[in-house]
């Protein structure tokens, strides 16, 4: 809106120096003149559109599977073994006999002997000798000296970040579950029942005096077992599964956009001073003693012992071992291979293809369309009155505002006519 005003100021700035020659004969004069222009202006509108949510869908699908089975089968294989066999042959063979003969044999030895002998050797000694030795020492001394450095700053701004949210809802759904249920079943069962009797029996004394009682006879009981097999009803529970219908809630998720304010770290950069301490050195030149050791050469005699050989010739008898041939003759007993053919079974595993249907249940999400309403800002063209002065061109020169104009009104009004056309551009 500024820009506009600005212009429409520049453009009867310069009508005004247009027709300024025109001022100056009396040709006309000034008015102000209002006008409406059409600005333009941002305001929110609120707008309908069409967004894609998705939904999820439980989907069976069928798939074939390949599977190896394996087949045993047995086959026949004929073979060859090769048998050993011992076998017998006499060989010829040569055999070294030893014997030993007395032999006499010179032999040279190396005798050996001591001889003193005297000689002459270099000693070295080592004599330290005293020498003034120039040095330069390195003393530090500390300078305070002052410098800029740079200090990155972490700044937090606001921002706006849009994010989608999965927000839950319950879903009510019917199924069918299996029920266990107790149910009562007549069934008869064989028995056995003792229907025994209890007897009396007699037991009287003897000369050895072995019964209960040596002098009178005693009555006793026994039980008399008769077991009598018959079928008894009895009621026994056994578990019946049925299909009973329920409902069940089931969480299911859509995607909603939401808007949050997020602090987002930016850094900083300043430029700070600071002093630090530099250590430097300066040189110095000092003396100091230093022993220097000097190596001296010196001629010592020593005496000394070597051993010395002279050869001697000597006799000596010895046992020498001699070897004569033998023919000889022995059995040996050698192995021979000789092939057999046989016959075996072995068994073979074989893989069969087979092809089995299975099932799947997998998960779709399906697109859904859903109207929403937003909020975009749109531009509008609104009049507003603005005020300008516009150029009234005298005796009969015509009117600046018409575009028409004579010897000095004519070209006044030409320009005004042009200012006004930029105005509604």
């Amino acid at each position: 809106m500024s820009r506009i005003l600005a212009s429409l100021v520049v453009v009867s700035m310069m009508s005004a120096t247009a027709s300024a020659d025109c001022c100056n004969t009396g040709c006309g004069h000034w008015e102000t003149v209002e006008s409406t222009v059409m600005c333009p202006q941002q305001c929110p509108t609120t707008k309908t559109v069409c967004v894609t949510d998705y939904r999820c869908e439980q989907r069976t699908r069928t798939y074939t599977v390949c599977k190896k089975v394996p087949v045993c089968e047995t086959k026949t294989q004929c073979y060859t073994v090769m048998v050993p066999q011992c076998q017998t042959r006499t060989e010829n063979y040569c055999v070294k006999v030893p014997y030993t003969e007395q032999m006499t044999q010179d032999y040279t030895v190396c005798v050996p002997y001591q001889e003193q002998m005297t000689g002459h050797r270099t000693v070295r000694k080592t004599v330290m000798d005293q020498k003034q030795v120039p040095y330069t020492v390195s003393i530090p001394y500390t300078e305070q000296m002052t410098g800029t450095r740079t200090v990155r700053k972490t700044v937090m701004d606001q921002k706006q970040v849009p994010y989608t949210v999965s927000v839950p809802y319950t879903e009510q759904m019917t199924g069918t579950r299996k029920v266990a249920r107790r149910v009562a079943v007549q069934k008869t069962r064989t028995i056995t029942v003792n229907q025994g009797h209890w007897e009396e029996y007699t037991v009287g004394g003897d000369a050895s005096g072995n019964g209960c009682n040596t002098c009178c006879p005693q009555t006793c009981k026994r039980w008399v077992c008769c077991p009598v097999t018959k079928e008894c009803p009895y009621t026994c529970y056994e578990t019946v599964c049925e299909d009973v219908p329920y409902t069940y809630c089931v969480t299911k998720h859509r995607c909603e956009q939401r808007t949050r304010t997020v602090c987002c770290p930016r850094t900083v950069c300043e430029q700070v001073p600071y002093t630090y301490c530099v250590t430097k050195h300066r040189c110095e030149q000092r003396t100091r003693t230093v022993c220097v050791p000097r190596v001296v050469c010196e001629q010592v005699p020593y005496t000394y012992c070597v051993t010395k050989t002279r050869q001697e010739t000597r006799t000596r008898n010895c046992c020498v071992t001699k070897y004569r041939t033998e023919q000889r003759s022995r059995e040996v007993k050698f192995t021979v291979n000789v092939p057999e053919q046989r016959t075996r079974e072995y068994q073979v595993t074989r893989y069969e293809t087979v092809q089995e249907q299975k099932s799947q249940n997998y998960t779709v999400r399906v697109p859904v369309q859903t109207q929403k309403q937003i909020t975009v800002m749109t531009t509008k063209m609104v009049p507003q009155t603005v005020s300008k002065l516009v150029w009234v061109a005298g005796n009969g020169a015509g009117s600046a505002v018409d575009g028409g104009g004579a010897a000095c009104g004519g070209a006044a009004g030409s320009e005004i006519g042009r200012a006004s056309c930029r105005e509604r551009v």
